[in-house]
């Protein structure tokens, strides 16, 4: 684990030197800051929760999902996976060192927008719990996505057509969030990484925000989201994952 940690700690400099992931990590948190310090005006306490789990999808959508796809398919058509296979790190390991970087910018730019949204005005989470649960599931999911993305990608440059399907059916999910009809935004919720966001909502609001159906308790929806694309992430990563470059 030491070994991993190690390595961990060497691809997060090397994931850094990239100037699109360096822009990402720290732009993208920062535009969202101020595109929040111009919104909250006159705001409502109780519509915090819907504005935090969008934007949330955002930096998810357009950070973490987007670097972690890229950097599993570079390392593995660069051989980094299949040369690190035959060091002293397991299999569990290698995937612990490549994933470290991704996590920590995800951990990093979501304290940076949370912090921020408390500092400007927002009330505090009614669900602590819940919160936290909607944004490391959140985290861990969008993670999940762009392995699997990666595992059925031939290169770096076929990424953004692979992906086109998560990031349509993502956002769909995040403009039917908005949706005067309960049931349409149930449905939202339903898509790939609305269910974290669903959560967060009302982990921050309480739990009239976000879906709400009274035929099931409220957090129950964006739980079993959650939980039906992870393991369609995971069966994609079971099936379609490859040590060595894809022909």
């Amino acid at each position: 684990m030491n070994m991993a940690m190690r390595h961990g700690v060497l691809e997060i400099r090397l994931l850094f030197r990239r100037k699109t992931t360096a822009f990402a990590a720290s732009v993208l948190p920062i535009g969202l800051c101020v595109l929040t310090w111009f919104t909250v005006r006159n705001r409502a306490p109780e519509s915090w929760g819907s504005l935090v789990s969008d934007r949330f999808v955002m930096l998810m959508l357009l950070s973490v999902f987007m670097t972690s796809m890229t950097v599993y398919t570079a390392r593995r058509q660069s051989l980094v996976l299949k040369r690190l296979r035959t060091s002293e790190l397991t299999d569990a390991g290698v995937i612990t060192a490549i994933t470290m970087p991704v996590v920590t910018m995800g951990v990093a730019q979501v304290l940076v927008y949370v912090v921020f949204c408390l500092v400007v005005g927002a009330p505090m989470p009614a669900h602590p719990w819940l919160l936290l649960l909607g944004l490391a599931s959140g985290l861990l999911t969008t993670v999940a996505a762009g392995m699997a993305i990666a595992a059925v990608s031939r290169s770096v440059e076929a990424t953004p057509v692979t992906a086109f399907p998560v990031i349509v059916a993502t956002l769909a999910g995040l403009f039917m969030q908005d949706a005067p009809d309960a049931a349409v935004v149930a449905s939202g919720v339903m898509l790939p990484l609305i269910g974290p966001a669903d959560l967060v909502a009302k982990g921050w609001s309480g739990y009239d925000a976000g879906a709400t159906l009274t035929s099931m308790p409220p957090p129950l929806l964006g739980l079993a989201s959650t939980l039906l694309w992870a393991a369609v992430f995971a069966a994609v990563i079971a099936r379609f994952f490859r040590w060595e470059p894809r022909a």
